[in-house]
């Protein structure tokens, strides 16, 4: 995961599996461009804009597979 977190920056492509509604054992894909990187409360996280407008605030530790292009 710490090679992950050097390679992700702000206007990449970005794609990995995250559980549903962020706590469930369904994994759903998630793709887009890198938005916004930071820190919070619960640990960093990254905000990836999706093809069809929408937007979605991912923490890194419940990313699984995560892939930066």
């Amino acid at each position: 995961m710490l090679n992950f977190m050097k390679q992700i920056a702000a206007g990449k492509n970005m794609r990995c599996k995250y559980p549903k509604h962020g706590t469930r054992n369904i994994l759903k894909n998630h793709a887009g461009v890198v938005e916004v990187l930071g820190v919070g409360p619960n640990g960093p996280y990254a905000t990836i804009r999706s093809e069809d407008g929408k937007y979605r605030t991912l923490r890194y530790d419940r990313m699984i597979d995560p892939v930066c292009s």
